[in-house]
């Protein structure tokens, strides 16, 4: 091995954790050298991102306490089948029908009510919470197609979440009166879920209350499903080995799996635009920050006794290159161990970085002779 390759390697292991290190490499190591590190330290800790990114499903909303989802979900399926409801897939959308007719969204909101002329109530569930029988799940129906946005149906959303229903002591509301709201009688949104034509939304709330009980789903497309002779309740309804009854609980159990792969096969496509948009962004983000850096150090040298003002930007930023790999390592483990910091542990480490070497090295109070 050659004697600069070794001068090279060792001086890029010392720089790991030695800022004079990374300064003499910074100044006498081939250019490219630093920007290999300033990518690969860009890239390192937006790994687990998109590790995490990849591990997200459609169904993941119903991995807490689902309060009764699942009885709900497959009462109101059972419900829609025997009232002749029918949901297929065309052409990648869905197309709602009730006895064979094309199901159209003719329910109007009261005066006074916020609700979308094209969210159609279609089904719902009772349940007994606290000695009163309470709405815990509706089910809607809506036209809206799918817009290429997830906000295509954020209206939708907002309409049903600002229409709280009044709980009182052995009284039903019908879905389709929506109660004023009467804050003496105590007040709740039930939880619910859209199937629109563009995908399907679904949101669960603690049983009386108006407390958000887990993440919301939001399906973008309907592409990639499975469905048996594209049928949507033929396919939540049907579970192997087992006889339809909203009674049994090994029937409740596999119509919520048969949910959950429905969830899942409408986030695939959102799933992967998340994967791309989130690593991108952060990425994005890490590569500008590492020239920040260099520009923060090059700032901090422009003093006029500072021995270091012949430095200039393109060394600074060579030198916030040959920094950057050990935060970066740093930032990735986090990231596998404390997701939920994946995003942020980089930037707070490679700061951390800059600073020491910053108040060490180039801090001209921290040079003078002692």
């Amino acid at each position: 091995m050659k004697e600069k390759t070794k001068y090279t390697l060792k001086t890029f292991f010392a720089s790991l954790i030695k800022n004079e290190s990374a300064i003499e490499g910074a100044k006498n190591a081939p250019w490219w050298i630093a920007i290999v590190l300033f990518v690969l330290g860009s890239f390192l800790p937006i790994i687990p991102i998109m590790v995490n990114a990849s591990k997200t499903y459609g169904a993941s909303f119903l991995s807490g306490n689902i309060y009764g989802y699942e009885q709900a979900i497959t009462s109101c399926s059972v419900d829609l089948k025997t009232n002749g409801y029918k949901f297929e897939v065309i052409e990648n959308e869905l197309i709602g029908y009730k006895d064979d007719t094309a199901l159209t969204n003719t329910w109007q909101p009261r005066e006074g009510e916020e609700l979308a002329a094209d969210l159609t109530p279609i089904a719902h569930y009772d349940a007994t919470v606290d000695g009163c029988t309470v709405r815990t799940f509706n089910v809607f129906y809506s036209s809206r197609p799918y817009s290429g946005k997830v906000d295509s149906v954020v209206s939708l959303i907002s309409d049903i979440d600002a229409v709280k229903y009044v709980k009182l002591t052995n009284q039903v509301y019908d879905a389709e009166t929506f109660p004023e709201v009467n804050a003496e009688s105590g007040t709740y949104i039930p939880s619910y879920l859209i199937l629109y034509k563009g995908g399907i939304y679904s949101k669960i709330y603690k049983a009386g209350t108006s407390t958000a009980a887990t993440g919301s789903y939001v399906g973008s497309d309907w592409k990639n499903h499975q469905l048996v002779d594209n049928e949507l309740l033929k396919t939540v309804l049907v579970v192997e080995n087992v006889s339809p009854n909203v009674l049994d609980t090994n029937y409740v159990d596999g119509v919520l799996t048969n949910w959950k792969n429905v969830f899942n096969d409408s986030y695939k496509t959102q799933k992967v635009k998340t994967f791309w948009f989130s690593s991108g962004l952060y990425y994005g983000i890490y590569l500008v920050l590492g020239v920040f850096m260099g520009l923060m150090m090059f700032l901090l040298t422009r003093g006029k006794n500072n021995p270091n003002r012949n430095y200039t930007f393109w060394l600074t930023f060579k030198i916030a290159c040959w920094i950057i790999l050990s935060p970066a390592v740093l930032a990735m483990i986090l990231g596998f161990v404390w997701s939920q910091a994946a995003g942020l542990g980089f930037i707070v480490l490679i700061g951390l970085r800059t600073m020491w070497l910053s108040m060490r090295q180039l801090n001209p109070q921290a040079q003078q002779p002692r």
